[in-house]
């Protein structure tokens, strides 16, 4: 590839300023990403130790409501197993949104947009020489 000197500092005054203009970005989507982060921990945590108190109220109004009849075992197993199979739901939809979640994606974008660009530039420079 033969590039002028004429060529290359305007090239490189525009790989600079599309760096600089791709850190600013990921800067914002850092910290978008942080805060993304931030509140869903916070809501997680509300979430659970609820869950956790609701559980236990609701679990000992059953056991008092069932405690004199003869299959209050059964009744119990049953609350037992619908619990485990709402931990099991949340787990998986936690799962999903922690897999589907695509962090600095616009910023891989606008460098894979500046990586066609550069390279459209360069292969015109070089078939011009």
């Amino acid at each position: 590839m033969n590039i002028g000197f004429g060529q290359v500092m305007p090239a490189f005054k525009i790989i600079l300023d599309a760096m600089f203009h791709r850190g600013e970005l990921a800067t914002l989507e850092l910290v978008e990403a942080r805060d993304h982060a931030f509140a869903t921990v916070i809501a997680g945590i509300g979430a659970a130790a609820l869950v956790l108190l609701g559980g236990f109220t609701a679990t000992f109004t059953l056991a008092a409501l069932v405690w004199d009849r003869s299959d209050r075992g059964l009744i119990l197993g049953v609350a037992s197993v619908v619990y485990f199979l709402g931990a099991g739901l949340l787990v998986w939809l936690a799962a999903r949104r922690i897999r589907g979640w695509k962090p600095m994606a616009e910023t891989c974008r606008q460098l894979r947009q500046d990586q066609l660009c550069l390279e459209s530039l360069l292969s015109n420079a070089s078939s011009r020489n």
